[in-house]
Order: structure tokens, then sequence, then C-alpha cells
């Protein structure tokens, strides 16, 4: 399973485009975006409002497949949103990856560093 985050511009023009009621208004948008990406595979978890940001929302989920984070954007980008789909994964999750890969690193480092027998002769 891939968890993801999608960014997406509901109002044109980013930040500086009018706020308030216009952008309350647009629930309905939002929820028509949620249910084009369960057509293509994802499963939105969470909804939330971005402040200050050139994008309105921010969609949590997940996909059984990696591509579906690819089918997203199209599908935002195809009912006229600009978007960004990422693929997102626990902090906790990703400091044991980082971790792991710097032993593996340091393993083959270490293991480069030893003479062989061929270096040897």
């Amino acid at each position: 399973m891939v968890q993801f985050i999608t960014l997406v511009q509901i109002r044109p023009g980013g930040a500086s485009a009018e706020t308030g009621s216009r952008v309350a208004a647009h629930a309905a948008q939002w929820e028509h975006l949620q249910h084009k990406i369960q057509l293509v595979g994802g499963r939105v978890n969470q909804t939330w409002n971005i402040l200050g940001n050139d994008y309105d929302l921010m969609f949590l989920g997940d996909a059984d497949d990696p591509r579906t984070l690819h089918r997203i954007d199209a599908v935002c980008k195809s009912e006229g949103y600009p978007s960004r789909t990422h693929p997102a994964i626990e902090a906790a999750e990703y400091a044991q990856l980082v971790e792991d890969t710097a032993d593996i690193l340091s393993y083959g480092a270490s293991r480069r560093a030893q003479p062989t027998e061929r270096d040897e002769a």
C-alpha cells in the first residue's frame, strides 16, 4: 500500500485570489475530486484546507498501486485544478529507512576498504 498527499489549487491565482465565502462555496468541488480520486484507485482518508499557500486543499490517502499517484494528478489536472501528488511515509518509518541505508552504505564502504586476495597479490 502506498500513502499519498495531494495538494490541489481550487482558486485560480492561488493565495492572491478571493477568499472567504467564495472559497467555502467550493465544497462540492472537493467532494467531486475525492470521487474522481476513488475512481482511479485512491482512497482519501482526510481532506484539509491549507491557509496562506498556493494550494487550497490537501488530500491524505492511500492506494494499492503506486501508479495510482500519477492517475490522481492526471485526474485533478484534467478537471482544471493544478495539483501535485507525492508519496508519503510516516516519520518513524522514514527515520528507520535512513538508518538502514546508512548501515548498508557503511558496510559497503568497509568491505571495499578491506584488502582482498587479489589486491594482495
